[in-house]
């Protein structure tokens, strides 16, 4: 399976482009949780960033494809960091649950996009299909080498990007101060909830900018599919990856590679379902490791 998934320059490429959404989405869900806060509503940003670049797209003209592309991007990146707007102020104002906010908002821009894909947006061309039209090529993001797009190395520089902003930048370490404790950030002059609503914008944004990358890179319009789940998906690697930037991307990469391995092997007779008991039982593994790491079991005596 990863020798279809990575054994020739095309399944590599196609294999780094399904894991480059997976791994910024759950870039965004680490930093947020940098503030011991969770993003349930990754899925929904995707979706979101998809949205704010045909949007921009349709009511844009600029000359410079490269300027086009930037911005378009810029605005996958507010795309998701508005999707998170309410719950992040619910949060910081009224103390609301970001769980359940966040989860929330999937429903809500889903069903806009499914609005938007079957009314105004609709392409007359798709037929039945339920999809936009297609963006012009001259936004598409351009090739590495193969199929590889542009898009993995904006991957790998949000990485860094991620990385840096957690544990090198002075408002990482606010962050996890805010995170740690409220009283301890009161102590050191930190607004807590400042850099807990700042963060879930960032986050929200880099879920974003997955969309926008996915659109410009693969798909090329809104769908109902644009997003494969990566959403959700992306809450377990980051979760199974202690939510460190390197270990998300590397994670990230695996289950890029399981994915267009999945695909693949149905071209062999093989069932598309052996991909899914594969990466589930990844997934259950990396979580069985994780838990033996970082709990101890100890044998208390009955006396």
């Amino acid at each position: 399976m990863f020798k279809l998934s990575i054994g020739s320059v095309n399944s590599l490429s196609s294999s780094l482009n399904k894991a480059t959404p997976l791994i910024l989405a759950g870039l965004g869900i680490a930093i947020i949780n940098t503030v011991k806060l969770w993003n349930i509503g990754a899925e929904g940003q995707i979706f979101m960033g998809a949205i704010a670049v045909n949007l921009f797209y349709i009511n844009l003209n600029l000359s410079n494809p490269t300027i086009f592309i930037l911005v378009l991007l810029l605005s996958a990146f507010i795309g998701g960091a508005f999707c998170i707007l309410i719950p992040a102020l619910a949060k910081v104002l009224f103390g609301v649950n970001e769980i359940i906010t966040t989860l929330l908002t999937n429903y809500i821009v889903i069903g806009l996009t499914i609005y938007l894909v079957n009314g105004p947006w609709k392409d007359p061309n798709s037929l039945n299909f339920p999809a936009a039209a297609y963006v012009g090529k001259e936004v598409y993001l351009p090739t590495i080498f193969g199929k590889l797009s542009y898009g993995f190395l904006i991957c790998i520089i949000f990485t860094a990007l991620a990385h840096y902003l957690k544990n090198k930048s002075i408002f990482g370490y606010e962050m996890r101060i805010a995170g740690g404790s409220e009283m301890t950030a009161i102590y050191a002059g930190i607004n807590a909830k400042q850099k807990a609503f700042f963060a879930m914008l960032i986050g929200g944004g880099f879920a974003g900018l997955a969309g926008g990358v996915e659109l410009l890179s693969q798909t090329h319009r809104v769908s109902t599919g644009i997003s494969q789940g990566f959403g959700y998906t992306a809450i377990i690697v980051a979760a199974i990856t202690g939510m460190r930037p390197i270990g998300i991307f590397l994670v990230g990469t695996l289950f890029g590679a399981l994915s267009i391995g999945g695909s693949v092997i149905q071209t062999i007779g093989v069932s598309t379902y052996i991909a899914d008991i594969i990466q589930a039982s990844t997934l259950f593994g990396a979580l069985v490791i994780q838990f033996f790491f970082n709990y101890k079991l100890l044998r208390v005596d009955d006396d």
